[in-house]
């Protein structure tokens, strides 16, 4: 149990620097994160994959057919992630932002995973993302929150 919070942790803190930077400006400073890792496809394409390492510490598909269930998984994280929906949602972008996030994982329900663990998921991503982008004005403490919760609420999908 411990060993898979550790695993959860590490992964979620990975995936909050990884969407930081994929949101980052090219020649912006900050020291901490490297020119060639300036893209939005470093948080877009990157991110899923903690978010299934965290999936795959707490859960396991009914069949090991059900793994082939990462890729539209991880197709579906990536364009959720690719967007913020402003245009469609102006105010309320960071909450449809969350719940898309959340509820990217419904492909599992073919191998077992329960309706209501992924609307939980969706719901709780939404709530989580969109009160952290609401309570601060910093671009970087929402981008590191963000990817964090992509990645951690996963853990809601065992059950």
């Amino acid at each position: 149990m411990i060993t898979k919070l550790i695993i959860a942790l590490i992964a979620s803190c990975l995936s909050g620097y990884f969407y930081h930077a994929g949101g980052l400006a090219k020649g912006k400073e900050d020291t901490w994160i490297p020119q060639f890792m300036r893209h939005s496809w470093v948080r877009d394409w990157i991110c899923p994959l903690f978010s299934l390492i965290v999936l795959f510490t707490w859960w396991r598909p009914d069949t090991w057919q059900g793994y082939w269930l990462s890729i539209p998984s991880y197709i579906l994280m990536a364009g959720a992630l690719s967007t913020y929906w402003k245009k469609l949602f102006g105010k309320i972008s960071y909450w449809v932002h969350g719940l898309f996030v959340g509820l990217s994982f419904f492909p599992f329900y073919w191998a077992g995973m329960h309706w209501w663990a992924i609307a939980a998921s969706g719901v709780i991503t939404c709530l989580l993302m969109g009160w952290l982008c609401d309570r601060t004005e910093k671009a970087w403490k929402e981008e590191l929150g963000r990817g964090f919760i992509a990645a951690a609420t996963k853990v809601i999908l065992r059950f």
